[in-house]
């Protein structure tokens, strides 16, 4: 069986799009598991109602607010299917979807080097999200293709739920948004991906999620923000890549303590951090006064750090 997950923070306006999307599929046989994440909205009532209307498998679980992160941890532990593909709450699937994905994992289900399905993302009108590439599969390192190949962009990833137990998200000092490229990162350092070149996800950016907002985000949650980078700054990773990830990790280290001691400890390159320090003072310098108009409530743009 396949997971469909969905972490979910007071979207009771628009989830229904995702639920016409299930609903519709060629192939129904998937669970869809939602994660409500403490909403304060009319998200239970209408979850209600939909696994009253028994269209589809519907499972629904309500835990204490702690962010995206937190409640695809609570997923993956619950998931029933061998794989999951996190749906967010504001996104829908296309109407083959669930039928393309079987498809796949019928191809690559007995390899054991690759954990994961990578299928592109598209606007409602059919428009790629990101590069797209030659071919209908490419077999890669996710780090290679997606970084260091520069096919940079959100993409729909559908991987192995036994993987993803072994690699879940961590949690910093009650921090409420970390970004997925910690971890899938991590699991690229041990298994490749399959690339598929179709589009079976349908999303489009709202002002109130989390990719709008991303650097006020990670102001609010630095320590996430600096391990993060601290992932890219890897040997694996491009030596351009690497090198903009120490000014990052610099900033946010810098933006989560009151000095900068310790911050030469367990990176991959103290060399970077010192030949890049000064920018990543400047960096700091510049989060510390966008973080100072947050404070005294001037960015318009600010947003709650939920989930999807």
């Amino acid at each position: 069986m396949l997971t469909i997950l969905t972490p979910t923070y007071n979207r009771g306006y628009i989830i229904k799009k995702a639920y016409d999307s299930l609903v519709e599929q060629t192939n129904i046989n998937f669970e869809w598991l939602v994660i409500d994440d403490g909403s304060t909205d009319n998200t239970e009532s209408i979850f209600k109602k939909f696994i009253n209307e028994k269209k589809i498998n519907i499972r629904y679980f309500k835990k204490e607010n702690g962010g995206k992160h937190t409640a695809i941890n609570y997923g993956v532990k619950k998931a029933k299917g061998n794989y999951i593909i996190i749906l967010d709450s504001d996104d829908f699937l296309t109407s083959d979807a669930v039928e393309v994905i079987y498809r796949y994992i019928d191809m690559y289900d007995n390899d054991k080097k690759i954990a994961c399905l990578s299928f592109l993302r598209i606007h409602e009108n059919g428009k790629v999200i990101g590069k797209t590439y030659d071919g209908n599969v490419v077999v890669s390192n996710n780090i290679d293709f997606k970084y260091n190949k520069g096919f940079i962009g959100d993409m729909a990833e559908v991987f192995k739920t036994s993987v993803l137990k072994k690699y879940p998200f961590p949690i910093f000092n009650d921090e409420k948004f970390l970004s997925e490229a910690i971890v899938w990162n991590k699991i690229a350092f041990n298994y490749d991906t399959a690339f598929i070149n179709k589009g079976i996800y349908v999303c489009e950016y709202l002002n109130d999620g989390l990719s709008k907002n991303i650097l006020v985000n990670r102001i609010k949650c630095p320590v996430g923000a600096y391990e993060n980078a601290r992932i890219f700054m890897d040997k694996r990773f491009k030596f351009i890549i690497r090198l903009k990830n120490s000014i990052i990790y610099t900033g946010f280290y810098l933006t989560s303590r009151k000095s900068n001691h310790g911050i030469l400890t367990e990176v991959p390159s103290r060399f970077l951090i010192i030949l890049m320090y000064p920018f990543g003072l400047l960096f700091y310098l510049y989060l510390k006064f966008i973080k100072k108009n947050i404070e005294n409530g001037d960015d318009s743009n600010e947003k709650k750090v939920n989930n999807k």
